[in-house]
């Protein structure tokens, strides 16, 4: 006797898992029905399934992102509606800067459409929004084998993603676009099937890492590449001298940095009064740091003081270079902060001689200096002409 399967169907069990998902997430969207939809090829009823939720204060975080890349994906495969598509891909954007439609129906055509609009946003924006979405593929090459490859990339991941100039998705990604593909990861190395994936994750940048090994020397030979033209804007290698488990174990911190000097922009910045609060693109800044390492582009920072007005600047730093700003609260008019302030400048003022405008304090002095002398030998002469008398 056969097993019996309580689907009846693989279109029953799909349905049955995303309504189980959507319960245990909280999630309001009726997703089982807008697959459905999808599979009977009922776009239209899809794009109005979704559309009746816009607006909704039930919807939670993930609905949203769910509605507006569907929507934007839908309306971007007919001709005539592709620009609302794009109004829906904006809006996916603005709710998360690193959205991804990989996960969706999207062809190749609608996935290079939304990497183009993504670019035109990040362009407009700046700030968060320039940050690159970075994928990484497993450490390979001569004497590593595919199970240490793979430990090393989730290393290196783990501390890529520490650092802010970068979102480094999760392996996980690729994995999940490979079984799509029916590939295995040890069979992607070449250069065109890691770009293949990397732009169907509509990620910005991909690393792929060459390692070698001899003995406890191992050589890492890094490539950032760009996903767009497919050039390396950065390559680097360095010499570890280690076993492998102690390797492992203190991970790649100096490698992900040594990368970030390459591809970052620095602020230097000094900042009065010294109890600023400060934001840089809209994020507040935990410690107060005088490099700060930010995506090459537009960003705005802020600081804030109490009894300071609060004071804004616009700035552009480029790729591998640093700028150096000096943020000065103003005082706010009528507050004790302002009044210590003009109270030291007055103290400042009696100390020294009235001046005209552009003559310095120093030429003052001399010149009384000289009215006394003067007078002193005035006095003198007289008293000697006196005493002939």
């Amino acid at each position: 006797m056969g097993k019996i399967n309580p689907f009846g169907s693989k279109r029953a069990f799909v349905a049955f898992f995303l309504f189980c998902l959507s319960a245990a997430f909280g999630q309001v969207v009726n997703r089982s029905a807008v697959e459905n939809f999808l599979i009977e090829g009922e776009v239209g009823k899809a794009q109005k399934t979704l559309e009746s939720y816009l607006g909704s204060p039930d919807l939670t975080y993930p609905d949203s992102v769910y509605i507006l890349k569907n929507l934007g994906v839908l309306y971007s495969s007919s001709p005539k509606r592709k620009d609302l598509g794009d109004r829906y891909f904006f809006r996916l954007l603005d709710l998360d800067p690193f959205a991804s439609i990989h996960d969706t129906y999207a062809s190749n055509s609608i996935l290079a459409r939304f990497k183009k609009i993504r670019k035109t946003y990040q362009q407009q924006k700046g700030g968060k929004a320039l940050v690159p979405a970075v994928v990484v593929f497993d450490f390979h090459g001569e004497g590593i084998k595919s199970g240490d490859g793979t430990a090393m990339a989730q290393q290196f991941i783990a501390e890529l993603q520490r650092l802010e100039v970068f979102h480094t998705l999760d392996r996980s990604n690729v994995v999940e676009t490979m079984d799509k593909m029916r590939m295995q990861p040890e069979k992607c190395t070449s250069k065109e099937c890691r770009l293949d994936i990397a732009r169907r994750l509509t990620a910005d940048k991909l690393v792929t890492v060459q390692a070698t090994r001899l003995d406890t020397v191992f050589t890492f030979t890094v490539a950032y590449i760009d996903v767009e033209t497919g050039e390396a804007s950065t390559s680097l290698t360095k010499v570890y001298t280690k076993r492998p488990e102690k390797l492992m174990a203190e991970g790649f911190g100096e490698l992900a940095l040594e990368l970030q000097n390459h591809e970052a922009a620095f602020l230097n910045l000094s900042v009065t009064p010294v109890n600023t609060v400060l934001t840089i693109d809209n994020t507040p800044m935990a410690v107060i740091s005088s490099r700060v390492p930010l995506n090459p582009g537009k960003h705005r920072i802020c600081g804030s003081s109490p009894g300071y007005d609060t004071e804004c600047k616009d700035f552009e730093v480029k790729r591998a270079d640093a700028l150096t700003y000096s943020l000065v609260l103003p005082a706010k008019a009528g507050t004790q902060v302002q009044a210590n302030k003009v109270s030291a400048d007055e103290d400042a003022d009696e100390d020294e001689p009235n001046t005209e405008p552009g003559e310095a304090a120093s030429s003052h002095k001399f010149v009384w200096w000289t009215l006394g002398a003067m007078a002193v030998l005035g006095a003198t002469l007289a008293l000697v002409f006196n005493t002939k008398n």
